[in-house]
């Protein structure tokens, strides 16, 4: 507000040193807002803590449901791949048997051959054994074992064409001669051995 003074100059007022808002407008005065302080709107709130756990704790469970389908896939594949070998050594153990089971009669026919052979000192006799054991050895990588057959008889192992009479008491069940061999691959049994058992008549059967 303007005053004149005796000599003519203009005066301010202290109420025009300050400025006015337009016309029309009003001043705003700064609040808080209710329910909380600037901080409280800033970090979210007493609501936005609880926000931020139950964020965490979500994010804590799929991380646990991650782990759990990781270690499942794990243990899957594991499995799959012993499952796999299985059959692979499977295979193997069955390819090699047929392999085996088809050429014993050939082996057995060498043997025959020899048998036959009089004269252990001639070429023949010499050249056959010499294909026979080499034959043989190759059989024998495959895993190919001849089963022993002395001893008492076992009809897991032994095929019983015959008997044969016996006087002592001892021989009696017992193997006296392997009339064909016996093969295993591996523990398996692919040919029992054929054998004449030792038998001993009984007192009754002695008598007649």
């Amino acid at each position: 507000m303007k005053t004149r003074t005796a000599k003519g100059m203009d005066m301010i007022s202290a109420d025009d040193k300050e400025p006015r808002a337009p016309e029309g407008e009003t001043e705003l005065e700064e609040t808080a807002p209710a329910g909380g302080n600037e901080g409280d709107v800033r970090e979210g709130g007493p609501g936005g803590a609880d926000a931020r756990e139950a964020l965490l704790e979500e994010a804590r469970l799929e991380a646990a449901r991650f782990r759990d389908e990781a270690a499942r896939a794990k243990a899957d594949f594991y499995n799959y791949r012993a499952r796999v070998e299985r059959d692979r050594a499977r295979d193997r153990a069955l390819a090699a048997e047929n392999a085996v089971l088809e050429l014993l009669p050939v082996l057995d026919n060498f043997e025959r051959a020899l048998e036959a052979e009089s004269d252990k000192s001639s070429s023949m006799y010499k050249g056959v054994s010499m294909v026979q054991r080499q034959f043989f050895g190759v059989l024998q990588n495959l895993g190919l074992v001849i089963i022993d057959a002395a001893g008492a008889f076992d009809p897991s192992l032994h095929e019983a064409l015959m008997t044969v009479d016996v006087e002592s008491g001892e021989d009696d069940g017992r193997v006296m001669e392997v009339m064909d061999k016996g093969y295993m691959l591996g523990d398996k049994v692919l040919r029992a051995a054929r054998v004449k058992v030792g038998r001993k008549k009984s007192e009754y059967e002695a008598e007649k």
